[in-house]
C-alpha cells in the first residue's frame, strides 16, 4: 500500500471521526482507523460497535492496500506537520512510514481484517434532507436532550416522518423543544408515519459531516441500524430502543397571556440577575404586568438581583419561576428579534415562539416559588 495525499485533507478526515473512537475499550483496535487505499483515494472507517462511519477522500494511490493505525496518534502527528503532501507507505509486517517535509514517522498498524466491519445498511432514503436544513433542526433541538444515559428514550432526538414533513423533537422531562421543516423527498406512503429514536451520539458526529450548506443527507433504516448517508460519507447507529414520551400532551393549548419582548435585551438581562440565581436550580422569578417586565433572583449565600424593562404587554399580572439556563438556551438559537412568552398562570409551562415560524417551540416547565 502506497499513497499521497495533501495533509490538509488527511488532517481533516481524520479529525472528524475522532468522537467515534474508542479509546479505552477492551478491544485496543477500536481505538484505531481502518485506512482502505482504493483506486478513487483513501477511505477511512472508524467505529465504536454502536456507531460508525465511513469516508473516503481523494489522493494519489499509488498501490492498494489496507491498515489500521491509531486514531489519537495519527491526529497529534499530522496537526503538527507542514502544510505539505504526505507519503505513505504500509511495510509487510503491518508498521507504516509517514513522510512529509523533512519529517518521518514510522507507526505499528493491526491487521485490516480484525478491524470490524460496518452494519449492513440501506442504501435506499426513506427521507432527504438539504444540509442547512439539518443543521437548523438539530441546533434547534439538541441542548433539550436528556444528559441522563440512564432515561434511554430521553437520551437522543425523536424523528417523525409524517406528511412529506420532518419533525424532530428533544426533551429531558423539564423542557422541550420541537421543529417541524419540510423535506426535500419522502419515500413514505402517504398517511404513513415513521418515528425514530436517534442518539445523541451519532447526532453529534452528524454535525461534523455539515459543512457544505447545498448537500443533501439521506436517512435510511435497516433492522436495528440507521444510516445518514451524503456523498462518499456514512454514518451508521443503533437506534435506541425506548418509547418517547407523548410530546404532543406536553405543548399547551390554551396559554392565552402573550409577553412579546426584545429577545437581546430579555438574554441579556437573565443573565445578568441568573449570576445570582440558586446554583442548582438556576431559578428567575418572572414579574409580569402591564407594561413592565421584572426578573427577580435570590440566594442566601451570594444575594440578590432585581431588574426591570418595559415591554409591550396589555394582559393580566402573572408571575411565574423559571430555570434561566432552560430560557437563555432557546433564545440562544431563535434568529428573531421578538420572541413570545405564552404563559397561562405560575403552575403551568411557559411555551416560547416567534411569530414568523410557527413550527418552531420551546417549553420550559415552571419551578415553585
Amino acid at each position: 500500500m502506497e499513497v499521497r495525499i495533501s495533509r490538509d485533507i488527511f488532517l481533516e478526515s481524520v479529525q472528524k471521526v475522532q468522537g467515534i473512537v474508542e479509546t479505552k475499550g477492551a478491544m485496543p483496535i477500536l481505538s484505531h482507523l481502518l485506512i482502505r487505499a482504493e483506486k478513487e483515494g483513501i477511505t477511512i472507517e472508524a467505529t465504536d460497535l454502536e456507531i460508525g462511519t465511513r469516508a473516503t477522500y481523494p489522493a494519489n494511490v499509488v498501490s492498494e492496500g489496507a491498515v489500521t493505525l491509531n486514531a489519537r496518534k495519527l491526529f497529534d502527528i499530522l496537526r503538527e506537520l507542514p502544510d505539505l503532501e504526505i507519503h505513505m507507505v504500509k511495510e509487510d509486517n503491518d508498521w507504516v512510514t509517514l513522510k512529509c517535509g523533512n519529517s518521518k514517522f514510522r507507526l505499528p498498524g493491526l491487521p485490516a481484517a480484525d478491524f470490524p466491519a460496518l452494519p449492513e445498511y440501506n442504501s435506499e432514503s426513506l427521507m432527504e434532507f438539504s444540509s442547512a436544513q439539518l443543521r437548523e433542526m438539530i441546533r434547534k433541538t439538541f441542548f433539550s436532550v436528556s444528559p441522563d444515559e440512564s432515561r434511554q428514550a430521553l437520551n437522543g432526538l425523536l424523528l417523525e416522518n409524517e406528511n412529506g414533513k420532518a419533525n424532530l423533537v428533544a426533551t429531558d422531562g423539564h423542557r422541550l423543544a420541537c421543529i417541524t421543516r419540510p423535506l426535500l423527498k419522502s419515500s413514505l406512503p402517504e398517511g404513513e408515519k415513521l418515528s425514530i429514536l436517534l442518539p445523541k451520539k451519532a447526532i453529534s458526529e452528524l454535525l461534523k459531516l455539515m459543512e457544505d450548506d447545498d448537500s443533501t443527507f439521506s436517512f435510511s433504516i435497516q433492522g436495528n441500524h440507521l444510516a445518514f448517508i451524503q456523498g462518499p460519507q456514512i454514518i451508521v447507529s443503533r437506534k435506541i430502543d425506548g418509547k418517547f414520551p407523548n410530546y404532543r400532551q406536553v405543548i399547551p393549548p390554551d396559554n392565552h397571556l402573550k409577553i412579546k419582548i426584545d429577545r437581546d435585551i430579555l438574554s441579556h438581562a437573565l443573565r445578568r440577575v441568573s449570576l445570582l440565581a440558586d446554583e442548582k436550580s438556576k431559578m428567575v422569578r418572572f414579574d409580569i404586568q402591564k407594561g413592565n417586565l421584572t426578573l427577580v433572583s435570590d440566594n442566601s449565600d451570594f444575594g440578590a438581583a432585581r431588574e426591570e424593562f418595559a415591554i409591550n404587554y396589555e394582559g393580566e399580572d402573572v408571575s411565574i419561576g423559571l430555570n434561566a439556563k432552560y430560557v437563555l438556551d432557546i433564545l440562544n438559537v431563535t434568529e428573531d428579534q421578538e420572541v413570545i412568552l405564552n404563559l397561562k398562570d405560575q403552575n403551568h409551562s411557559c411555551m416560547i415562539t416567534v411569530e414568523n415560524d410557527s413550527d418552531y417551540l420551546g417549553i420550559v416547565m415552571p419551578m415553585r416559588i
